[in-house]
């Protein structure tokens, strides 16, 4: 499994843990749609996009008003009961935190007042604790960079049980918007999400989270470049078995409309299954401690790719098994699906920490079919975007010529691939590519 993995499931991971946090996980969650580049909305098609270095990105980030709201409340005010045990004397300290003299009057450039996040805690009918939260509506304007930033209140209520062992959180954002100068927006309406898990003994709350958005839209300036989703859910579940741990992780669209297209419904599972709990929780205890630790993005950046060479070994164990359970898209009424998985074969328990022998052990399976008549307009696609009016007719050949050799399978109008990857050998379709490379 590579490191695109381990983020994905770490991503996945937050949306069910820092649970006494719930008053500002909201805006973490939502914080990373944000572009990140805004001058790639002028390039054109075919043009090469370059991505903004560590410190590009976090001066955008600190014009980004959700950035400078969420950064100092995970960091003066989550950080220190992170994975520990929830008590009540630490959720009244919650309710009455005050945040640094630095970050008051940031908040107070931003919403008129130092204090725009209000926090409170009660007891609820079950016997257990109640935290309330809201965090005031926002229009702001960067004065820097003219990125506008405007929400509703943000609100929701985390309801533990009497022995603050399990939780339930549902929370709700109306409305939030991103404006980046005059060339793009980002909309996002009636925002939901809801959560309910319980600790284990390292303080990961496992259980499952949802995070449902009726609405999103992207606008960069023209019909090209807009882009809305209906009907949007990410969701995530993290459960215990034994000394393992499995997370999955889910994406879900009704309806996405870009550039004149619509497709839909679009789904994304993935699934990390058989990882070792102790270290995954060792592994999240270094990243909190490190993004207290580290002031700027850039040393964080640095310190969290040195952590995960260090610690990303440990969490493995010989049945450890990335799955892709689904990847769909349906295009008037066609419907193109991948799935598959990654593993070790034949790994035992002192192999997990050589990479070289792991790296030897590494195979996957992976399945690709759709319709031929959407492939056919994939290839019609090709050519409208490309300035080479032989476009669609050399794309049109080629997949005429993977269908003659063997390399795709056409049954019934239908196409498919499988890939598969185990002791070195490569083969497409059952074809072994090793030796084909050779001839």
């Amino acid at each position: 499994m590579k490191k695109s993995a381990l983020l994905t499931l770490l991503c996945a991971s937050v949306l069910v843990n820092f649970p006494a946090s719930a008053a500002t996980q909201e805006t973490a969650v939502v914080t990373p749609a944000l572009p990140v580049n805004p001058a790639a909305a002028q390039n054109k098609p075919g043009a090469a996009v370059n991505l903004p270095d560590e410190k590009a990105m976090e001066n955008l980030l600190r014009s980004i008003a959700a950035w400078r709201v969420y950064e100092p409340i995970a960091q003066e005010m989550l950080t220190p009961y992170a994975l520990k045990p929830v008590s009540k004397e630490s959720l009244k300290r919650l309710a009455n935190f005050q945040f640094s003299e630095t970050t008051q009057a940031n908040f107070k450039e931003m919403f008129g007042n130092p204090d725009p996040l209000h926090v409170n805690v009660n007891l609820n009918e079950a016997g257990g604790q109640d935290l309330h939260f809201l965090l005031q509506a926002l229009d702001y304007t960067d004065p820097q960079s003219n990125n506008r930033s405007r929400w509703d209140t943000l609100s929701g209520t985390v309801s533990y049980s009497k022995d603050l062992k399990h939780f339930t959180s549902v929370s709700d954002w109306p409305y939030f918007s991103q404006s980046f100068g005059t060339d793009m927006t980002l909309e996002m309406k009636q925002i939901r999400i809801v959560q309910a898990a319980s600790y284990n003994l390292h303080h990961l709350a496992l259980g499952t989270a949802n995070i449902d958005i009726p609405e999103i839209k992207f606008d960069a300036g023209n019909d090209n470049k807009r882009v809305l989703v209906k009907n949007f859910r990410t969701s995530s579940e993290i459960t215990q078995q034994g000394k393992m741990l499995n997370l999955t992780l889910g994406m879900n669209a009704s309806e996405v409309q870009t550039a004149g297209r619509t497709t839909g419904p679009a789904h994304m599972e993935f699934r990390f299954l058989n990882l070792n709990e102790s270290a995954f929780a060792e592994f999240m205890k270094e990243a909190i401690q490190l993004n207290k630790s580290e002031p700027s993005m850039e040393k964080r950046l640095a310190a969290s790719n040195k952590l995960m060479k260090g610690k990303f070994l440990p969490m493995l164990t010989p049945t450890s098994r990335f799955e892709v359970s689904d990847m769909s898209v349906v295009y008037q009424s066609m419907k193109a699906s991948l799935n598959g998985a990654v593993w070790f074969e034949n790994a035992r328990q002192s192999d997990m920490g050589d990479l070289k022998i792991l790296k030897q052990k590494f195979a996957s399976h992976f399945e690709l079919s759709m319709p031929k008549a959407l492939a056919l307009k994939i290839t019609r696609f090709i050519g409208a975007i490309q300035s080479d009016k032989n476009a669609e007719q050399q794309a049109n050949a080629g997949l005429q010529g993977l269908i003659a050799g063997g390399m795709i399978k056409e049954e019934q109008d239908q196409l498919s691939v499988t890939f598969d990857f185990m002791n070195g050998v490569v083969k497409v379709n059952g074809h072994d590519m090793n030796r084909a490379a050779k001839k």
